[in-house]
């Protein structure tokens, strides 16, 4: 919300679906006050309820010195309010168990089996207590509409609440393939250090060259943007070439070696180890090439 001070994502990320959730419970409501007849207080007190402190319960968890610490309240009184609403319809079978899957779902999700307790205690506390205050009325029975409309609430929310973990574990799990990606390109380089070590694109030119480059190569040809596969000598060049599509194709390690042509004309025989970075989609982003000089041992006679 505009200008307000920052709140926790915990208190971000319920915000909206508590608004939608709540009204929806309204709109059930009034659908068993046309059942069983209407009733204006309670409507009124309903749009109190279901309308305005969704909205509410975000100020309070926006302004709050410990903000996480607020959602967390927030959630419990969520637990107390649909318990006593629970006890207010005289436990009318499908909204009340559609209120307490609903405050279970979302305490469990974020606090496991110990903030579901505390969530269950909660609203069958509050269930017993007003219901206590109103005589005990039970009348769990209720037509085709208010049943249907719960049960897709019901559906509807817990599907939400499936979806809304599955993508963020798929988010974690995105993270801890970028990190162990990292780590992985880090050890690659940091086991070479000192050999020619390149980070080439898609397209085989060059992102980044180490300093050692410009001992052997000119500093033109090894610049960012220039195309790695011209330093290769031309009979080498399409087997290069293959080096770099199956290690992009296959996400694979790969190793080869090649002739290279040096500053002056000079060849040169590199060993060259690739190892394909790749994003989240599993798409190839770039290549990490190290390069070590095997001119001295390639010519030696075998």
């Amino acid at each position: 919300m505009f200008g307000l001070p920052p709140a926790h994502r915990l208190a971000r990320l319920n915000y909206p679906p508590r608004a939608l959730a709540f009204a929806f419970t309204l709109f059930v409501l009034e659908a068993l006050m046309i059942e069983r007849g209407f009733n204006g207080w309670l409507l009124f007190f309903g749009a109190l309820q279901f309308l305005v402190y969704p909205h509410v319960a975000y100020l309070y968890a926006c302004y709050a010195t410990d903000s996480k610490r607020a959602e967390l309240n927030n959630l419990l009184a969520d637990s107390v309010m649909l318990g006593a609403w629970s006890a207010q319809v005289h436990f009318a079978l499908w909204p009340a168990c559609g209120a307490c899957v609903a405050v279970c779902l979302n305490n469990a999700a974020i606090g496991g089996l110990y903030r579901l307790a505390w969530s269950a205690v909660a609203f069958f506390a509050a269930a017993f207590a007003w219901s206590a205050l109103l005589g005990f009325p039970f009348e769990p029975a209720t037509g085709p509409w208010v049943s249907g409309l719960s049960f897709a609430g019901i559906v509807a929310y817990s599907s939400w609440v499936g979806t809304s973990l599955y993508r963020q574990n798929h988010r974690i799990l995105r993270t801890r393939e970028a990190l162990r990606s990292s780590e992985e390109q880090f050890r690659f380089i940091a086991e070479h250090a000192g050999d020619f070590v390149a980070v080439l694109d898609v397209n085989a030119r060059f992102r980044y060259a180490s300093a050692s480059h410009l001992d052997h190569f000119p500093a033109e040809a090894v610049a960012e943007g220039e195309d790695w596969v011209s330093l290769v000598y031309p009979d080498d060049r399409e087997r290069a070439r293959g080096f770099l599509r199956y290690m992009m194709a296959s996400h694979a390690s790969e190793r080869t070696t090649l002739r290279v042509i040096g500053a002056g004309g000079l060849l040169r025989t590199l060993e060259c180890d690739g190892n394909p970075v790749w994003d989240h989609r599993g798409n190839t982003e770039m290549v990490v090439l190290v390069c070590r000089d095997i001119t001295a041992r390639a010519a030696r006679p075998t």
